[in-house]
């Protein structure tokens, strides 16, 4: 997976810039937006249930997912682009569930979500730069390599107090 991630990221960025670029296949266009911007639109915020095998084996970590959010608001499609298989399915359960306010216009809103499962067992949720380019010139973060770029932390964008408190996915288990 990391291949072909690296595959994804060297491709060249003048490509997909272009306002010219087709549609995805059901038409929307998609549009990278800062995750501060995000989280002022975010009604309905999940995190994951610890995973009980990735607890009794101290599997820690971070998963990042690529989020696509339709102008509805609602979490259309996402890719998962770094983590632990113990801790994907948790974190893309929860993520799935997040909804924002909607937003005029056709344009999928492109963010990414990363999950901190923490070695204390305890789990959070923080917002991220989306690394690929949009279809209205803005770049992403091109000049991230690895995971360990995608992930830092210094990159993320804590949940605000004036957002939601995020509410623990019970549907998970």
């Amino acid at each position: 997976m990391l291949l072909s991630l690296a595959a994804v990221l060297a491709m060249p960025s003048d490509a997909q810039t272009s306002p010219d670029l087709p549609p995805q296949a059901d038409g929307r266009r998609i549009q990278n937006v800062p995750p501060t911007e995000m989280w002022t639109r975010v009604t309905q915020c999940v995190v994951p249930v610890y995973p009980l095998l990735a607890e009794a084996s101290h599997i820690y970590g971070i998963v990042n997912l690529g989020l696509c959010v339709s102008p509805k608001g609602d979490v259309a499609n996402y890719r998962v682009l770094s983590g632990h298989p113990s801790l994907v399915k948790a974190a893309v359960s929860a993520v799935q569930q997040w909804k924002f306010e909607p937003k005029a216009g056709p344009a999928c809103s492109r963010v990414r979500a990363l999950v901190f499962f923490k070695p204390d067992e305890t789990t959070a949720v923080a917002l991220a730069a989306a690394v690929l380019a949009d279809d209205f010139g803005d770049p992403g973060l091109p000049n991230v390599r690895t995971v360990e770029q995608m992930t830092d932390p210094a990159r993320a964008v804590p949940r605000p107090a004036t957002v939601p408190e995020c509410q623990l996915d019970m549907q998970f288990y």
